[in-house]
């Protein structure tokens, strides 16, 4: 959309979204300026303009049904039912956008929508913007982004904003490995058809990037900068296409940091100028990018795992941004921690649950906290939690944990780890002896696997001479030796193995 047209829709938006919070129903608007206030609003995600709009529709224009498909998109997010009932309304005409809603009420949010797309397309409607928009974006919703490749050309022939429909086109596929060819032909196209508009150059940028081709991505950036110097899109994606060469890293960071500065929730701008920075091996300039963004963000969860994958010296004051605004919620840090035990940064993960347990204590999570400090090798602190744990269920107001048998079967471990053998040998009897009442085949098996390793570690504490000094071994993650499997078998069925 040209750049004059896009401030065009953003003023009308404005003025009526200020009439609405100044409750002025005296300004009026035709059709189409309400038609274009909708749309402009559905794109910004405004719920209370795109109602208004509607309410606006039913007392300037009672008797006309130009909002009526818009209405049923609006109450298709609401029930199903009642958008369908819309079809049902006397003197509706079909449409594009009809069709488009009929689709999406078929099939969404799992089903296969091909044939209704195929009934759709013969129908010979013509598109119109909005219904080229819907359209896209609901099969690119249902992931059939290989329906909206297959068809472009039949939508070219049923629709005179063949721009439009390249640019949407385009914008759909740009993500999608398979067909960002696709994609980039496209927006190449768009230059071709309008090479003037420097939102078509920054489109085909992000496809040369997304195809690694980043010398043509900072060419076809630098188009859309000679068109509109100040143009935002153009600026990141140049920069972060410069960002890939460490000849040209510094010359990223400086376009990127003039991007942040017109735009300081530029998220996309901060990860890149801070990974520009640890590329550089300057990691305290990108830890203060960071958190210069978090202080501004309102301690955004999502900077917060880069920067405890960059493991950090002092955690701590970047956890306290984070505590700031998510206070003492245990669920929200657990799940943060698992994201970050998931993706191996077993530290990161540590350093938010250390900071959560100092500071408001962990209850529900007390049991995954022993696990990764486990997983981390970091035997003491599970024995030292444990214990912790003990104490806080002797003491009259004290907490009550419950721990699983994995849970007693990890402290055992850790106690063979850290020398303490005799503790090693008791909570792994105890625990054999318990053999628990199961039915489950999956119970069964897992208990045989549990059991085989507590057997294990009570050997080893009962032998330590058997434990590699110079490696020791991890009971829990070790392959167990064949041979002490077949003492196991002996020992349970009575039976003695020739040594």
């Amino acid at each position: 959309m040209p750049q004059n047209d896009e401030q065009y829709m953003r003023d009308l938006y404005n003025r009526f979204r200020a009439d609405v919070m100044e409750n002025n129903n005296s300004e009026f608007y035709e059709e189409d300026e309400l038609l274009d206030i909708y749309d402009y609003a559905q794109d910004e995600g405004d719920d209370m303009v795109l109602l208004y709009v509607l309410l606006a529709g039913a007392r300037l224009y009672p008797d006309s049904k130009f909002l009526d498909e818009r209405k049923a998109f609006f109450l298709s997010a609401i029930n199903d039912q009642s958008a369908r009932a819309m079809f049902g309304r006397k003197g509706r005409k079909d449409s594009a956008l009809w069709g488009v809603l009929d689709l999406s009420l078929k099939n969404y949010p799992d089903g296969n929508p091909e044939d209704s797309l195929t009934e759709l397309l013969a129908s010979g409607v013509q598109f119109n913007c909005e219904a080229l928009i819907r359209l896209i974006d609901t099969l690119h919703e249902l992931d059939r982004d290989d329906l909206i490749a297959e068809n472009v050309h039949i939508l070219e022939e049923r629709t005179e904003f063949k721009e439009l429909l390249y640019y949407e086109v385009a914008e759909a596929l740009i993500h999608n490995d398979r067909y960002i060819s696709v994609a980039r032909d496209l927006a190449e196209e768009l230059t071709k058809n309008e090479p003037f508009n420097p939102d078509n150059w920054v489109q085909l940028a992000k496809a040369e990037f997304g195809m690694e081709h980043f010398e043509e991505a900072v060419g076809a950036a630098d188009y859309a900068l000679a068109i509109d110097p100040s143009h935002m899109h153009a600026k990141l994606i140049k920069g972060l296409a410069l960002a890939t060469s460490d000849a040209t890293r510094g010359e990223a960071i400086e376009l990127l940091s003039e991007v942040l500065r017109e735009e300081p929730d530029n998220s996309v701008a901060v990860k890149a100028i801070a990974e520009a920075y640890r590329a550089d091996g300057k990691k305290g300039a990108a830890l203060e990018v960071y958190r210069g963004y978090m202080v501004a963000s309102e301690a955004n969860s999502f900077v917060l795992l880069d920067v405890l994958k960059m493991h950090p010296d002092e955690p701590d004051p970047f956890l306290d941004l984070f505590s700031r605004q998510a206070g003492n919620g245990e669920r929200k840090w657990l799940e943060m921690a698992a994201q970050l035990a998931n993706e191996h940064e077993l530290l990161g993960a540590l350093d938010m649950l250390d900071y959560y347990h100092a500071h408001y204590t962990l209850r529900e999570g007390m049991e995954y906290y022993i696990r990764i400090n486990y997983e981390a090798s970091r035997y003491e602190r599970v024995i030292e939690l444990f214990d912790w744990c003990l104490e806080q269920s002797h003491a009259p107001d004290g907490l009550r944990y419950g721990f699983s048998p994995f849970c007693y079967l990890l402290v055992a471990a850790a106690n063979l780890m850290t020398g303490s053998y005799r503790d090693a040998i008791e909570i792994s009897e105890a625990l054999i002896k318990q053999n628990p009442p199961i039915t489950d085949l999956d119970d069964i098996m897992r208990w045989r696997g549990m059991k085989a390793t507590l057997q294990y570690i009570s050997e080893l504490a009962s032998n330590p001479d058997r434990i590699p000094i110079n490696a020791p071994r991890d009971p829990v993650a070790d392959v167990l030796p064949v041979d002490f499997f077949m003492r196991s078998w002996d020992k349970e069925n009575g039976n003695k193995h020739d040594q």
